[in-house]
């Protein structure tokens, strides 16, 4: 770690600045938090997103661009920014939840000022993916305590990752705070429908699995979740230009597939990808959904102007500005 990046770093309980002192970041009231592999922690191993954190680091190359050969993260990265994705070069930009870094690469490689945090330890797949940009401070840290400064920032970009807190208006509000007056937050969630939340016959299948899968032991979860993926994608494969096969399958099976939704090259790339989302779904503690107007509504009462809640990705998309006078 760099020491002009202790300077970017505050503790994310008291707000004061932090001190380097060997392998530990040290704020002015004597607390402590340790830098391991080059990454300041401040949070402990038993979160609850350590289970996105086994999953990043089996698939830590899976959805980066680089490495897939397609334009996936940057064509959502660039949709998700509404036409400012070629302004981020100097900008100062936060990237919560982070991943594997399939969009901190897009980040970095634009010249963003970025800072980039995980609460899992995917923050070690994406440091070993692009800590050779100089551009880049990462931390693994809590969305809720993040140790990065109010009111600082020209992009606030969360991808994936607000539905799954324990309260995603508290963590909007907490995302907004960061951003500067005039600058843009950005963010996804679930959508609601009915569908997404009752089981079968209305709704989908792994709204039966994910609460069995989530009652094993956490070592067991992703074996169980590739002997599923392996049980049933052989059947999405070979009825993959069946649309009515696939309605039926959904019904079934928890097995996320893309196939006529993403432009993925190869079986075993949608296998991947499959194995990949699928225990995304299956194992996440908290899976909250909102509507266009529930989200709306939010960023209403922060005061947020230019709104855009638009149906794309995951579910819903959201784009606004903080104002100048904020």
């Amino acid at each position: 770690m760099n020491t002009s990046d202790i300077d970017q770093l505050i503790d994310p309980v008291s707000g004061l600045s932090l001190i380097q002192i060997d392998a530990r970041l040290i704020s002015n009231d004597g607390k402590e938090y340790p830098i391991i592999n080059g990454i300041p922690r401040f949070v402990d191993e038993s979160h609850y997103s350590s289970d996105f954190g086994i999953q990043w680091n089996k698939f830590p190359t899976t959805q980066l661009d680089s490495k897939n050969g397609k334009a996936l993260s940057r064509d959502r990265l660039a949709r998700c920014l509404n036409g400012h994705i070629d302004e981020l070069c100097g900008k100062r930009v936060l990237e919560a939840g982070s991943g594997s870094g399939r969009f901190t690469e897009i980040l970095a490689g634009k010249g963003a000022f970025l800072h980039t945090f995980d609460s899992s330890l995917a923050i070690e797949a994406n440091f070993k993916n692009n800590n050779f940009f100089q551009n880049i401070v990462f931390a693994q840290a809590d969305i809720s305590n993040c140790p990065f400064m109010k009111n600082s920032y020209d992009f606030v970009i969360c991808l994936g990752v607000v539905q799954h807190t324990p309260d995603p208006e508290k963590t909007i509000t907490t995302l907004y705070e960061l951003v500067k007056p005039g600058g843009y937050l950005i963010f996804d969630h679930y959508l609601f429908k009915w569908r997404n939340i009752l089981p079968p016959p209305i709704g989908i299948a792994s709204n039966i699995y994910r609460p069995i899968i989530l009652k094993l032991p956490q070592k067991q979860r992703m074996n169980a979740v590739k002997k599923i993926v392996d049980f049933w994608f052989p059947f999405h494969w070979k009825f993959r230009n069946y649309q009515f096969a696939q309605r039926i399958l959904r019904r079934i099976s928890p097995v996320l597939f893309y196939w006529g939704n993403l432009d993925l090259g190869s079986k075993e790339q949608f296998y991947e990808f499959a194995l990949l989302d699928t225990h995304d779904s299956l194992t996440d503690k908290f899976k909250h959904h909102r509507t266009k107007s529930q989200l709306s509504k939010t960023l209403d009462i922060l005061g947020a102007l230019d709104i855009k809640v638009s149906h794309a990705g995951n579910g819903l998309e959201v784009f606004c500005q903080r104002p100048i006078s904020d």
